[in-house]
């Protein structure tokens, strides 16, 4: 089906991909089910099972990530509806992440691949999400969860250190520095100071903020994996380009709406710049720096996302660039909400076209995100008429 960018048809597509989310992977405390996973599954695996979806096959899996974005996507439809539902399922999941949390403060890796790992990205979006969770209802049982993880984060994952600069740690382990692990770290630290108060949490923010500025290349890019030495290895500069860089940005801009740190104003308009050389003629997302395909849903939906959210900082010439891209996304959906692939043109032809629920949580909290900048809109445009 063919749908094109307008209030309305985001709406109609929040609402299906809703109902394909709630219907197919809720089961009443968390969204769960297949991931295209890592190593293996991510080269290979997932695409013999996509071809074969007619075997029950036994992969279902649990991301706090997915877990994060739900919670924060049926908090922004209990706004904008004023409706009891969505709130008590935000609740319920809230409630889920509470239980399993490690009494140290940690969450375990869901991946068989990663067994015995802790991921800094679970940390940090089951953490946004209880800190929504607080937010909305006070309940401090999901702040002290998100302050547990907190002093995890300080104490064993900690960061990597390279004169006056700081990098957070992708895991709990020593390795290589990764700006996209840092943005997710400003975020969750900019909300937790935002809603508590205090200052202690963000004492480490600086050096992070000035290492991003740091590192960032001439053409706006943040690099994917950056040396404790501030080399670059191998081709690591590089991957997936675009698709972490908007998250990079939306992570950003989240931790200065938190902060008015200035400071990190700079990165994000050189992130805008590169983001806009990122969007196809068709409206998707170039899937790195150096190749155009294969499309993946996701990748579009979060840049069109950054693209539309950077109007906020001065940045309006990149909406007609997110347009494109919301046409696209909008273009690929279903009827039954769920979208035509999550790739494809992998391998030259071969497709992916499972339903992802990490992956479309995150889709349905960035059609949220757009939905309720066009509401805000048309709220703005009456008034000025009124007037």
């Amino acid at each position: 089906m063919s749908k094109k960018y307008s209030i309305k048809n985001v709406s109609d597509a929040v609402n299906r991909l809703y109902n394909h989310i709630y219907t197919n992977h809720w089961n009443g405390a968390s969204v769960t089910g297949p991931d295209p996973g890592i190593r293996f599954n991510s080269r290979i695996g997932r695409f013999v099972k996509s071809y074969s979806n007619f075997f029950p096959w036994a992969d279902n899996l649990t991301y706090l990530q997915g877990q994060g974005y739900w919670i924060m996507a049926n908090w922004l439809i209990a706004d904008l509806m004023d409706d009891v539902k969505f709130r008590d399922i935000a609740l319920a999941c809230s409630n889920y992440i509470v239980e399993i949390q490690r009494q140290e403060g940690y969450w375990e890796y869901p991946n068989i691949e990663w067994k015995g790992r802790v991921a800094t990205v679970e940390g940090c979006f089951a953490t946004l999400g209880l800190l929504e969770s607080y937010r909305k209802s006070g309940d401090k049982i999901y702040l002290n969860a998100a302050k547990k993880w907190f002093r995890f984060l300080n104490y064993e994952i900690g960061f990597l250190k390279d004169g006056e600069y700081l990098a957070a740690n992708y895991f709990a382990k020593p390795g290589p520095a990764v700006p996209n692990i840092s943005a997710m770290v400003l975020n969750a630290i900019g909300k937790l100071m935002h809603l508590t108060g205090d200052n202690q949490y963000t004492k480490k923010c600086d050096a992070m903020v000035a290492w991003l500025n740091h590192v960032q290349l001439e053409t706006g890019e943040l690099p994917y994996i950056v040396e404790k030495t501030q080399g670059i290895k191998g081709d690591r500069r590089h991957f997936l380009c675009y698709q972490y860089n908007a998250f990079e940005f939306l992570d950003l801009l989240e931790y200065y709406r938190f902060t008015k740190d200035k400071a990190i104003l700079p990165v994000l308009e050189k992130l805008g710049h590169y983001l806009s050389t990122g969007i196809t003629e068709t409206g998707s997302a170039n899937f790195s720096c150096h190749h155009v395909v294969p499309e993946v849903t996701y990748y579009t939906t979060v840049l069109a996302t950054a693209l539309s959210q950077a109007e906020e900082i001065g940045l309006e010439k990149y909406t007609y660039l997110a347009e494109r891209a919301y046409n696209r996304v909008l273009h690929l959906q279903k009827y039954d909400g769920n979208f035509q692939f999550y790739s494809q043109k992998n391998y030259i032809f071969i497709s992916d076209r499972r339903s992802y629920p990490r992956y479309l949580s995150m889709i349905l909290f960035h059609l949220l995100l757009e939905y309720k900048k066009l509401v805000m809109k048309q709220t703005q445009d009456a008034l000025v008429i009124q007037q």
